[in-house]
């Protein structure tokens, strides 16, 4: 399978190739969520009320901040940090919905020294029964800064993290995920639901020689280490109704994850190390106010990764923040 991406402005061509391991992970899981469409039943409208195809309009602002720390014993020497704001325009006519949305700083994240490109792609699916993101970016040119040497900027480390994470919602009559997160539909009255879901991920870095600390004695210089996750979780997601429009949704999901990790030594074969186990927990929030007609809410994500190899630390950290705000049109008070 190959994702490519197509040039835009001064964002370079990339094409990211998965491993079958992966791939075949990632099939499943999208198959095991898919599939609870086809046992899909009725909302219950004293609990969720929907609005149909019903045009609206929306707009908001978001924030996304994907970093990775590469350390030993504690101590940062590779750090990659990628953060960005984006005004954000959509509606639905019809059938169609459509998003715009418009970068508004790097919040200094860019290097003096050079500069950095980077291009990703993100796809939410919001369905009455099961939520999937596929989230994909890759970044090129990195501010490299460890304690004995001077920051510089190094255009040949290029770094790419996907997930593809999701779960199915078991209580889709009473519950409505939608209603909290894209807030398509409008929750009643309190109400929760189990989770099942899993998540596949992949973070692989390039460079044309990376030395990293080990973490017994010495160094090594590298040109590339990767890693894929597998895992799989359990959760629950509830929403509070205050009053008449007021609302507030956390959710959590947690579970056991395997990892494979390998990493290039330059000039000699790849070392694939051991199998990995660990626990693994993402969370979501979503506050607001959701009215027949108007809405606003403010949502956040948190994706932690933590892990441990025999050579060194590794974790990525997604975190995304977003305000929404909109009208929904030729709905009646």
């Amino acid at each position: 399978m190959a994702y490519n991406c197509t040039p835009i402005w001064r964002w370079t061509t990339c094409t990211v190739n998965v491993e079958n391991r992966q791939r075949s992970a990632g099939w499943w899981l999208v198959l095991c969520i898919l599939s609870s469409s086809v046992l899909s039943a009725q909302l219950d409208s004293t609990f969720v009320e929907t609005f149909g195809e019903r045009s609206r309009i929306n707009g908001g602002i978001r924030y996304r901040d994907n970093s990775a720390v590469f350390s030993v014993n504690d101590r940062e020497e590779l750090t990659l940090t990628n953060r960005g704001l984006a005004l954000r325009i959509g509606g639905r006519y019809r059938w169609i919905g459509y998003t715009f949305s418009i970068p508004i700083s790097d919040l200094g994240t860019g290097s003096e020294l050079g500069d950095a490109k980077s291009l990703g792609a993100n796809i939410q699916f919001y369905r009455n029964t099961f939520y999937l993101n596929a989230n994909v970016r890759r970044t090129i040119g990195f501010e490299r800064d460890s304690p004995d040497r001077a920051p510089e900027f190094r255009e040949d480390i290029r770094f790419l993290n996907a997930l593809l994470f999701g779960f199915r919602i078991l209580n889709s009559k009473r519950f409505s995920l939608r209603s909290s997160f894209r807030l398509r539909n409008r929750q009643l009255r309190s109400a929760g639901s189990w989770l099942v879901g899993g998540a596949v991920a992949r973070q692989v870095i390039k460079a044309d020689s990376l030395e990293l600390p080990l973490r017994e004695a010495g160094t090594s210089v590298i040109d590339r280490f990767s890693q894929t996750k597998i895992g799989t979780g359990v959760g629950y997601a509830y929403t509070f109704i205050f009053g008449k429009y007021w609302f507030a949704t956390p959710l959590l999901i947690a579970g056991p994850e395997i990892r494979f990790i390998a990493f290039d030594p330059l000039g000699t074969e790849r070392e694939v190390e051991r199998l990995r186990l660990s626990a693994r927990v993402r969370g979501r929030i979503s506050v607001g106010a959701n009215g027949i007609r108007n809405y606003i809410a403010l949502s956040a994500s948190y994706l932690p990764s933590a892990d441990n190899s025999d050579a060194f630390d590794t974790r990525v950290d997604e975190v995304q923040i977003e305000l929404r705000i909109g009208h929904r049109i030729g709905v009646k008070d």
